[in-house]
């Protein structure tokens, strides 16, 4: 399909002036992939319906992609949407069932199938690629060291976390350190399904890492900040993990119910911690229901790659609103293969600060990731997990 063509091209396009070819490639990926999610959901084909739209006839440019009839993240969750009802191949052909980490008590799922997990996995390599990390030796996680590790094609039974399942697929490093362990059975009881692992996380980062070559450090960012912030703050050591290793966290300041970590501090503190540039502390901003991510450059502008798009919806009258006007994210995602998510109305506040102008040279939509909207769940994989975890 046309969507695998774009991602197969990666990062070669991103920077060209002329970007005309670049949106008509997006156009057709999108209404390819919008006919065959038309004709292989009997749920969306109805809400197209209830809409009067046609996707044959009222889609012929992008400016037509706000036309396009939405889900809504309401119908993935697991206990009151309907996901299976969204997809568009047979249920015995997921490889996976991805969920969202949010404290609602009744997370999203998302059907995948092997043509779907394969997408992702190549965007994720495209966007890993952007940000410097195309050639890295260890990496610092954040995150819980997994049960088991899966092979790209493995049908995986539990519902996993996109996020973690690619940190399987696609992290490459020699050297993997998981900040993470399993705690003890009284701690477990208190609701903690996790403890920081300070000696393996400490220890690692006292062998000089960037000698060994670039890293990569990624997982919950308040868990990050308040552990090496709270070791530097009683004992002043700081870390040399080399200037060119790179942090691409998973978000979380902006909820994170203990003090605020603002972005600007966040990359100052971290820089003067472990020796890290501040250009090379970015921000990854994603969506469980959504195959599309959007990554900080160097400037720290959030981009909308090529293979994927955002209208921002009025809160109240969703309609569209101007460029700098905040608002609700659709994403169209021509990604989406198993299940109907080629647009996407997400409960997350957003607004689009710039077009085609960000000093970096990348083209395209730059996005400001706000917060979650009123009455949506208030916790994202990054901040759940540091609640999760005795520090």
């Amino acid at each position: 399909m046309i969507i695998d063509e774009i991602l197969d091209k990666g990062l070669k396009n991103i920077k060209k002036d002329d970007q005309s070819e670049v949106k008509q490639d997006l156009y057709k990926a999108v209404k390819e992939s919008l006919l065959r999610q038309f004709e292989g959901c009997n749920l969306y084909r109805q809400i197209c319906k209830q809409k009067n739209f046609n996707p044959r006839k009222d889609l012929q440019s992008v400016d037509d992609f706000a036309n396009i009839p939405y889900i809504t993240t309401a119908n993935f969750k697991q206990q009151k949407g309907s996901p299976k009802k969204l997809l568009t191949v047979p249920e015995s052909e997921i490889q996976v069932w991805s969920r969202s980490t949010g404290t609602s008590g009744d997370p999203s799922i998302v059907g995948r199938d092997h043509t779907n997990v394969l997408r992702y996995v190549k965007m994720f390599n495209n966007v890993v690629e952007d940000v410097g990390l195309s050639n890295y030796k260890w990496s610092l996680l954040f995150l819980p060291e997994p049960q088991k590790e899966y092979e790209i094609d493995e049908k995986i039974e539990i519902p996993t976390v996109m996020f973690s399942l690619m940190m399987n697929f696609v992290n490459t490093a020699d050297e993997k350190v998981f900040c993470l362990k399993i705690p003890s059975p009284e701690e477990i009881k208190k609701g903690k399904r996790f403890e920081f692992d300070a000696q393996t996380t400490f220890g690692f980062l006292a062998t000089n890492p960037g000698s060994k070559g670039k890293g990569w450090i990624s997982g919950s960012v308040p868990l990050m900040y308040m552990t090496l912030n709270g070791y530097h703050q009683k004992t002043g050591q700081t870390f040399d993990v080399g200037k060119d290793s790179v942090i691409l966290g998973g978000g979380g300041w902006k909820s994170f119910q203990g003090d605020a970590i603002s972005p600007v501090q966040f990359r100052e503190d971290m820089a003067k911690i472990l020796g890290i540039s501040s250009k090379n502390v970015r921000d990854i901003y994603s969506f469980s229901e959504s195959d599309i991510l959007f990554v900080e450059c160097e400037e720290h502008n959030k981009h909308c790659y090529p293979w994927g798009d955002i209208i921002v919806r009025d809160v109240e009258t969703l309609e569209p609103v101007e460029v700098g006007e905040k608002g609700l994210a659709n994403l169209i995602n021509p990604l989406a293969h198993s299940y109907a998510g080629v647009s996407i109305l997400q409960d997350d506040i957003v607004r689009i600060t710039g077009i085609d102008d960000c000093p970096c040279g990348r083209k395209g939509k730059m996005v400001d990731c706000i917060g979650r909207a009123e009455g949506a769940e208030a916790k994202g994989c990054g901040v759940q997990l540091a609640d999760e975890t005795i520090s």
